[in-house]
């Protein structure tokens, strides 16, 4: 038997939205009925977060925690895709996740037929030079928010924010419905390689949808005549697609937060329509008699307080907590075990083994992964007897059966003494000679020299790199699209948007915040604008059993517990690090 391996990815897709994860009130009949026909993973683990470094995780079989965060594919890297070639295996990655085609990446390596469908973040700026005719970016923020946003964080963040809900509108102006949506086109076109794919010989797809990811504006916000939220229906307030990264208190209400989920939850079903349209082309070719289909995803989403997300909205701290790290993941291939769920621990690094182990063209020697079919025939009971998760150099976590502990390294090596002064004044130097000019014609008010030298004190004492040409020039792109849409719709804000960029009275504290936001390459840990390398005090010990989503730190409590985690977690590090 000929056997074809497909692996389909939904970005940001939270585990707990699920209806076969023991969500009650969601529509997911798709994900659903693959978890019957399947496979369901009850604690597998995203270990090295997020967007690029599961991806390579994934497609390498190897850990990423501890060796290397968002950064291109190494030389020495083996993918999936490297693996199948020069054999008779066709090899194709349909995606919509720009991060994929990020410069010099080479994350599409290997793959003998690339489709790329535009306009996902990191790639809205794709429609930057369309005008805007029909919708007004104040429409879908309210003035509440807008001030309470203002006076926490400040006009810039403001004006970033603007700038990329006008990106998302010129596309959304034309959108009639669903099918319109990135998941739509991603899964159709899906759908066409496997109508034309030569039946003699094998084939392997990815096909990677970054939906449900942000901005969460599901047909409810668009669709021509206009409908309410099917999970929310009597809410009277803006729709908020495009949520304020950042802490949520002081900015939303808990009734807009919950807006927010519901739009979120929407977009998920919205998903699950179109995996439900792949998986009926899957039935009708025939190709449930001899291929693997594997869903999977990178991370959840943080979507307001508590166990929703501890108090942030979208991914702007790097917190490997239980909303963001644990992931859903589903299988099924001819002959497996239907309605199995199988509570041993997995990771993300299992799938590359998996794949390869189906394909039956043998598990490469580099990968630390294993394969998931012995787990699933029952031939062992377990591949580990743990999880790790978190951000390199950030936050790692580790998960056991009865506990979950959280240790943040970036404390043990921040930048102390007296350099710090002196490579600060070397980076001012640096941003006057190579983006000063940049800087000053984003920033029409200008920035004392003092204040940009804090800026860059701040951010060598929270040990951070450097891409002070990168996002100056970004920000300079995004106020001239702000400005644009400003003399155009609101003549009125023209005195308060020429001052952007004021930094008088620019506090200690915002700067510390400014100088961790983080940039390009290795350093970048999220694509969310406007996120900081910003981690907690202490450690943290959960108790798995009672405190699955960790709200309550119980280190104080048991430190004899807390030792025997933390010790477990160096141990796993000395073992999968590269030597």
């Amino acid at each position: 038997m000929l056997k074809n391996a497909i692996v389909v990815m939904f970005d940001s897709l939270q585990f707990n939205y699920l209806g076969c994860y023991g969500n009650e009130w969601i529509k997911t009949p798709n994900f659903d009925r693959f978890a019957r026909e399947g496979v369901l993973l009850e604690n597998c683990y995203a270990e090295g977060l997020p967007t690029v470094p599961v991806r390579r995780c994934m497609h390498t079989g190897r850990y990423t925690l501890f060796d290397i965060g968002w950064a291109p594919l190494r030389m020495e890297d083996t993918t999936i895709a490297d693996l199948c070639w020069g054999r008779p295996i066709d090899t194709a990655l349909i995606f919509d996740c720009p991060m994929y085609r990020q410069p010099k990446f080479g994350y599409t390596r290997g793959f003998d037929k690339v489709y790329f469908t535009h306009g996902h973040e990191m790639d809205h700026q794709f429609y930057m030079s369309d005008p805007l005719y029909h919708l007004n970016p104040k429409d879908y923020i309210s003035d509440a928010v807008v001030e309470n946003a203002r006076q926490r964080f400040g006009q810039a963040v403001l004006d970033t924010q603007y700038a990329e809900i006008i990106s998302y509108l010129k596309q959304m102006q034309f959108w009639k419905n669903d099918e319109d949506r990135y998941v739509a086109k991603t899964m159709k076109k899906a759908v066409e390689y496997l109508e034309q794919i030569d039946r003699n010989k094998q084939f392997y797809l990815w096909v990677d949808s970054f939906d449900p990811h942000e901005p969460w504006n599901p047909p409810s916000v668009y669709q021509d005549g206009g409908f309410p939220c099917p999970y929310d229906p009597d809410y009277d307030g803006k729709d908020d697609f495009l949520p304020m990264m950042g802490p949520v208190e002081g900015v939303y209400s808990e009734k807009e937060l919950h807006h927010i989920r519901m739009l979120y939850a929407e977009l998920v079903t919205v998903c699950d329509k179109w995996f439900g349209y792949l998986l009926d082309a899957i039935r009708r070719l025939g190709f449930e008699e001899n291929t693997l289909v594997m869903q999977v995803s990178d991370h959840g989403e943080p979507l307001g307080n508590g166990e929703h997300g501890h108090g942030l909205m979208r991914k702007i701290r790097p917190w490997p907590y239980e909303e963001l790290a644990h992931i859903p993941v589903m299988l099924r291939y001819p002959g497996c075990p239907a309605g199995t769920r199988i509570k041993a621990f997995t990771s993300d690094v299992d799938v590359a083994p998996t794949v390869c182990d189906w394909l039956g063209i043998g598990v490469h020697p580099s990968m630390q992964g294993k394969s998931l079919l012995p787990l699933i025939k029952g031939e062992v009971d377990s591949l580990r007897d743990y999880a790790i998760a978190g951000f390199y150099s950030a936050g790692w976590s580790i998960y056991t059966k009865d506990w979950s502990y959280v240790h943040w390294p970036v404390r043990d090596s921040k930048t102390k003494g007296s350099s710090v002064d002196a490579k600060a004044h070397m980076l001012w130097e640096k941003l006057a000679n190579d983006v000063g000019r940049t800087l000053n014609a984003s920033n029409p008010a200008g920035m004392p020299k003092e204040q940009v030298y804090k800026f860059y004190k701040a951010r060598m004492e929270m040990n951070m790199p450097d891409n002070e040409a990168y996002f100056a020039k970004r920000y300079a792109v995004e106020h001239e699209e702000f400005m644009q849409f400003e003399q155009r719709y609101a003549a009125e804000k023209a005195a308060e948007a020429s001052a952007v960029g004021n930094t008088a009275g620019f506090s200690d504290e915002l700067a510390k915040r400014h100088a961790a936001q983080t940039t390009d390459g290795e350093a970048m840990w999220t694509c969310t604008p406007g996120a900081a390398y910003i981690v907690n005090d202490q450690d943290e010990l959960y108790d798995r059993q009672n405190d699955p989503f960790q709200l309550k730190n119980v280190i104080e409590d048991y430190p004899e517990v807390a030792k025997m985690m933390y010790d477990r977690l160096m141990a796993v590090k000395e073992e999968v690090e590269p030597r």
